[in-house]
């Protein structure tokens, strides 16, 4: 199963309770052979990757660099938090740009999608999953554009009467990490 993570990505407000839990579903992941794939930046997927990498697992980071060299020094991304790394293919004019067409690129390859909060990237990320038709588990606990996802989405799908709303989507919420490991080990089955 290919699961990707989506989430905040600022390494600064993270606590040390907070990066453990992230590494130690990476490790989970890991353990259940299950491929990662998240955007190759920081917080809470660069741990889940670490930790998955730390135990052996497959963390595929798309990169909105052309290479190591601009992934590491443009951008100031790690790599301890990805066993491969998926370059973009062509440079477009802003950062903006190059971080969308990353999500982009990644969101198809997905079984499920998981976010643990985040932002602005993060919500476009969910859009990008909701038109690709994918499944999608919002972390409760972890606070951010899944719930404001979760608020579009409920307005749209009562109000609209387009296909694109009614399109195979499956948005599911669990409480925390431990629900989604539950949930997560359902869906392996």
């Amino acid at each position: 199963m290919k699961i990707t993570v989506y989430g905040g990505t600022n390494n600064s407000h993270y606590s040390d309770a907070e990066i453990a839990a992230c590494e130690d579903l990476g490790k989970f992941l890991a353990e259940h052979n299950c491929a990662i794939l998240t955007g190759a930046c920081g917080g809470y997927p660069y741990f889940v990757g670490r930790g998955a990498v730390k135990a052996g697992g497959k963390v595929i980071g798309y990169t909105p660099a052309l290479n190591l060299k601009e992934h590491t020094d443009r951008y100031h991304f790690a790599t301890d938090g990805v066993s491969d790394l998926v370059f973009n293919d062509h440079d477009l004019p802003t950062n903006s740009e190059n971080f969308l067409k990353r999500s982009m690129d990644m969101t198809p390859y997905s079984d499920v999608v998981v976010a643990l909060g985040g932002s602005w990237g993060t919500f476009s990320e969910l859009l990008f999953s909701f038109f690709a038709k994918k499944k999608m588990i919002i972390v409760e606990e972890f606070v951010g554009a899944g719930q404001i996802f979760k608020t579009v989405y409920d307005y749209f799908k009562s109000k609209d009467n387009n296909p694109d709303v009614q399109n195979g989507a499956e948005l599911l919420y669990v409480k925390d990490l431990a629900a989604l490991k539950k949930m997560l080990l359902k869906l392996m089955k």
